[in-house]
């Protein structure tokens, strides 16, 4: 289910919620509270940009830094176009 998206630029929702097994919504939360930036193109479409889910994941906020710790590190790596 989960797009090829590594030569991209862009990610949506979706696609980071399927690859590091999470809610949608969770996703949606990290937007909604401004810790992960996103372009809004639709009332329920964000995209966000590798270089911003990057920075996201290296330096989460205070509150969630075990819960980003304990995620694969190898879908993160898949996530922002590393090899593995």
């Amino acid at each position: 289910m989960t797009k090829n998206f590594i030569h991209s630029e862009n990610c949506n929702c979706h696609q980071i919620a399927s690859i590091l097994q999470l809610n949608l919504s969770t996703v949606r939360l990290w937007i909604n509270r401004g810790w992960l930036k996103a372009n809004k193109r639709c009332p329920k479409y964000y995209e966000i940009s590798i270089s911003h889910l990057k920075q996201f994941l290296e330096n989460p906020p205070h509150q969630i830094q075990k819960r980003i710790a304990s995620l694969d590190s190898q879908s993160i790596n898949y996530l922002l176009g590393k090899k593995v």
